[in-house]
């Protein structure tokens, strides 16, 4: 993935043992990430259909000066035309799961940039960006997916029995 991906380092001790457990018993632990990365997928467009972070703040609102000129999907921020939405994506390898996007504007969206931080077009001699960015965390893992994570980890587990 070129554009954005997150390391997970669950702030929770019972997830951090829980899934060094199923690595440890596991005979293969992919479909248990294979899982846990559908979710993730499925958690983080519910968060794009919301317009909030994972843990469930909103995102701030598109400028004035932006949505005069925004078009498809006025209103909606980051759903410009749906790439970025279209392309999350799971991918598991070497017992590691990856969440994120291919689209390199995703990390753009997401920590956000200053008006000019990338210098100037070279056409029209302007400052890109051309205003002001706001971070948009999107991508990420939240209170309630900490959860969902844990429950799936416990039915690869009982599974396994």
């Amino acid at each position: 993935m070129a554009g954005i991906r997150v390391e997970i380092t669950a702030n929770s001790t019972i997830i951090d043992d829980t899934l060094q457990h199923a690595f440890n018993t596991l005979a293969n632990p992919e479909l248990m990430l294979k899982d846990i990365g559908e979710y993730l997928v499925i958690s983080t467009k519910d968060n794009f259909d919301k317009e909030q972070t994972p843990d469930g703040d909103a995102w701030q609102a598109l400028s004035p000066n932006y949505l005069k000129y925004k078009k498809p999907n006025p209103g909606k921020i980051l759903q410009r035309k749906g790439g970025l939405y279209r392309q999350i994506f799971w991918q598991v390898s070497n017992n590691e799961l990856a969440v994120g996007t291919d689209r390199i504007y995703g990390a753009l969206m997401h920590f956000g940039a200053p008006r000019g931080q990338f210098g100037k077009s070279p056409k029209k001699n302007l400052e890109l960006p051309f205003g002001d960015i706001p971070a948009r965390n999107w991508l990420g893992v939240g209170k309630d997916d900490e959860e969902e994570i844990y429950l799936i980890i416990q039915d690869h587990l009982q599974a396994n029995n």
